[in-house]
């Protein structure tokens, strides 16, 4: 019984660190991701907007990201939707710009969240 035990905790063991090294993996292609995309988001724009690319996260896993990208001033509720369908018309550019920054034998799809800025107070 204890070699049982033994061999389980080995087992659970192995499992978590693959579980840590999918994690390490996945946090680092979305940097990368994040790093290419902070280039051609910009580039695709023309300098419309002026964007920051916030964070990039797996949605649900590595094979598609979620982008979230902020404006530098604030947009209304118009101008949001804009932005968006303007990141959306140009996501095969975009995947082309992070295909060129990784090195994955398939190229992440992508999916943009425009984030509000919130609003300055005046103290």
């Amino acid at each position: 019984m204890k070699h049982s035990k033994t061999k389980q905790s080995h087992q659970s063991v192995q499992l978590t660190m693959q579980l840590q090294s999918h994690d390490r993996k996945a946090l680092q292609l979305c940097s990368q991701v994040k790093y290419a995309l902070e280039f051609a988001v910009n580039s695709v724009l023309n300098g419309e907007y002026g964007v920051t690319v916030m964070d990039v996260v797996p949605a649900p896993n590595t094979s598609h990201m979620m982008v979230f990208v902020q404006a530098f001033e604030e947009l209304s509720f118009e101008e949001s939707l804009l932005l968006s369908s303007k990141l959306i018309s140009h996501i095969p550019a975009l995947r082309s710009a992070v295909s060129e920054s990784i090195h994955r034998r398939k190229t992440p799809g992508l999916s943009f969240q425009v984030v509000p800025r919130l609003p300055k107070f005046k103290s």
